[in-house]
């Protein structure tokens, strides 16, 4: 819904003649990363493999997905530190955000029973074509992870 009324948004502005900012993509998570690290929480950015193009609403979908896993982590985890993981495969990105939090002592875990957030990550990336999971680790802290397919996936 969020993409349609952004897309919607856009239309509009050009018959307004209006001006709108790019939206970020995947190359901007170093920054988004960067930002994090000023908190409190320390957040580890590793990217496997090669590259691969995405379709662009899975790239924004990927810098969004991130940015809302990396949110969650600092406004409700509790945590200490937190790593995002980029794992390019031939056909896919798959993204995988962990923490260290516990969801007590405090923190408000209430976005980790499903939340507007967690069903927002689901939601882009089903829109996408991909799939997103959430869920506590054993022995404490939290996973974000989605998979969206890449550019030639989705052309195949």
């Amino acid at each position: 819904m969020a993409q349609l009324r952004r897309t919607l948004g856009v239309l509009k502005e050009e018959q307004d003649h209006g001006v709108r900012a790019p939206q970020p993509t995947i190359d901007a998570l170093p920054g988004l990363v960067e930002h994090v690290n000023r908190t409190q929480v320390h957040v580890r950015l590793t990217v496997e493999g090669e590259r691969r193009d995405l379709p662009a609403d899975a790239d924004l979908a990927a810098y969004r997905i991130v940015q809302e896993a990396l949110t969650n982590t600092v406004k409700h985890a509790g945590a200490r530190a937190a790593e995002v993981l980029l794992r390019w495969t031939d056909h896919e990105l798959e993204i995988t955000v962990t923490d260290d939090g516990q969801g007590h002592g405090g923190a408000d875990p209430g976005w980790r029973r499903g939340g507007d957030g967690l069903i927002g990550i689901g939601e882009r990336a089903a829109a996408c074509g991909g799939t997103a999971e959430a869920g506590p680790l054993p022995g404490g802290g939290f996973r974000v992870s989605a998979t969206l397919p890449c550019a030639a996936a989705v052309a195949a």
